[in-house]
This record gives structure tokens, sequence and C-alpha cells, in this order.
């Protein structure tokens, strides 16, 4: 048995039911000087948190994450698989609940991996917070506002609002029903199906979108941006090094920018009164626009 009492007065207290299970020994060689090795064990559990969930709050500094909303539960799930040395196993629940309704995953510790994958009940809950190293995936809910030290970010099905910060990794952004605010430091961005309003800023990796709905704006330090419209909107992209590809509908479209470096080609009906902007710089790169 691997709970504490500690776990266990957690487990009365949040009215959860938890089953351990240990999966095995993993071994991880560091070669060097001295052939160091280091031993690590992991185990997995499960809990059903009894609170009513309104906001989940990341706090992983090492691990996958994955919150995503099922239809026909009443409660919320989380399941647990820890990595730890020897003599660093983590004592009860690494997630707590707090104000009665934030459900926050928390790290396991040093010398310690914690992987989640919660499943909610409610559609209308809120993510939050701040991932460190691992791959975070939010499927399902309200709303994302989440920063990821390294590793990559997926978003699919938000209805609202999704704002992304991955410092190191992909940023993945699939049917969206709000805004979006997106910045990678060092990796692509791709988006489909986009119905608001979107900022996407990528330092060093392409931008690619298809099915966009609204307005963008899309900055590209180092690579590539690809575009393409669901409807007539404006397209504002400036890229430093890299080429602009662009596929809208309909127009005329009022067209600016310019290119220091590149050639232009513009295959749809520009007016300079036309409603819809297509403003594209590039600094070392050419142009391309075609209609669809």
């Amino acid at each position: 048995m691997f709970l504490s009492a500690a776990a266990s007065s957690f487990v009365v207290m949040m009215r959860t039911a938890l089953v351990a299970l240990v999966v095995g020994a993993v071994l991880a060689v560091a070669t060097g000087c001295g052939g160091i090795r280091i031993v690590k064990y992991e185990f997995s559990d499960d809990t059903v948190v009894a609170e009513e969930v309104t906001e989940v709050r990341v706090e992983n500094g090492s691990g996958d994450v994955s919150i995503r909303y099922q239809s026909g539960l009443s409660e919320t799930k989380v399941h647990r698989r820890v990595l730890h040395r020897k003599n660093q196993k983590p004592e009860g629940a690494t997630h707590r609940v707090e104000g009665g309704s934030t459900l926050v995953l928390a790290e396991c510790g040093s010398g310690c991996d914690v992987d989640y994958d919660v499943l909610v009940p409610d559609d209308k809950i809120v993510v939050k917070g701040k991932a460190g190293s691992g791959d975070t995936t939010v499927e399902g809910l309200a709303s994302v506002d989440l920063v990821v030290s390294s590793g990559g970010l997926t978003v699919r099905d938000i209805k609202g609002d999704v704002k992304a910060k991955v410092n190191s990794g992909e940023l993945r952004a699939t049917r969206v029903g709000g805004s979006l605010v997106a910045d990678a430091d060092s990796g692509e961005i791709m988006l489909d199906t986009i119905k608001g309003k979107m900022m996407v800023v990528a330092h060093s990796g392409d931008i690619v979108g298809t099915g966009l709905d609204n307005e963008i704006t899309a900055v590209a330090d180092s690579g590539n941006v690809s575009l393409t419209l669901a409807s007539e909107q404006s397209v504002r992209a400036d890229v430093s090094s890299g080429d602009i590809t662009v596929r809208v509908p309909g127009g005329p479209y009022k067209l600016l920018g310019h290119s220091e470096n590149g050639d232009r080609t513009i295959a749809v009906p520009t007016d300079p009164a036309g409603k819809s902007e297509l403003k594209l710089t590039t600094a070392s790169g050419d142009v391309r626009v075609t209609g669809i």
C-alpha cells in the first residue's frame, strides 16, 4: 500500500476515491565519467474529486498534462503517473482543491516528474497557469490562459478565448470559438478553424493557419507565414526573414506593405478603397497572394 496517513486524511477530507498502482521501476543511465547510474521508480493512481470544479490551474514543474471535457461525467477524475528517485517518492496527492472550486495540478518535488490526465464533467471550466517541462493538451473547455516553458501546447474545441505562450515547443490551436493570442519563442504555430481575432508572434518558427474566420496579425522574426482564410478578412503579416503566402476569398482588398528584398505576386482583386486590408511586409522574403 502506497498511501501515507496524511494522504488518507486528504482523501477523506476531499471525499475522493484513490486507487494506487505500482507500475514498476525505470532505469535511466547517464553515461560519462564514472558511469553514473540513476534509478527511478514509477507508480500511478486515480482520484475522483467530488468538489464542483470551475477552474483548473496548472503548476506542474515536470511532466505532461492533459485536461479534457468528457460528456456524461458527474465528477472530475484525475489520473496521475509519477516517476521518482528511490528516496524522493511524493507523500500523498500532488493535486489539491483551493477555494472549493479550483483544481491545482502541482509539481511533485525534486527528482520527481508527474503526468496528469484530467477528465472534467463541465465544458464551462477554464484552464490557467504555467507548465514547466512537458507537453500540455486542453480539449473541449471554455477558455485557456497558459504558459509552457519547454514542451508543446495543443488546444482543441475551445469555446472562448485562448491566450498562450510557449518558450520552446510547438503551439497548435484547433477549433477556437473566441479570440487567440499566441507567442512562441522557438517552435511553429499551427492554427485551424479560428473564429475570433488573432494576434500571433513566432520568434523562430513558421506560422501556418487554415480556416481562419476573422482578422489576423502575424509576426515572424525567422520563419514563413502561410495563411488561408475562410472568409474575407483583413490580414496583417510582418516577416523579417521568410516568405508570406496568403490565400483569400472574395475581394477586392486594400493592398499595403512592401518587400525590401523579395518578389511580390498578387493574384486577387485590389482596390485602394477595399473594406478588407492586406498589409504584407517582408524584409527578406517573397509575398504571394492567391484567391480561393
